[in-house]
């Protein structure tokens, strides 16, 4: 799953959540949208972020 990301900064990343996809990790163990935000930004910026926090609009 690629992320489409709409607006990022230092402060915040915007991206589109897929159907089908959980936004936290649950008991399926399936992909979920923090786990590959989380990646992203370790991989772009070779740096653990510690919180993540979303909103929907």
């Amino acid at each position: 799953m690629n992320l489409k990301i709409l607006y990022e900064d230092n402060h915040i990343i915007v991206v589109v959540k897929p159907v089908n996809i959980p936004v936290q990790e649950d008991k399926t163990k399936d992909i979920d949208m923090i786990t590959k935000i989380k990646e992203y930004l370790k991989e772009k910026y070779d740096k653990k972020r510690k919180c993540i926090s979303w909103t929907f609009a």
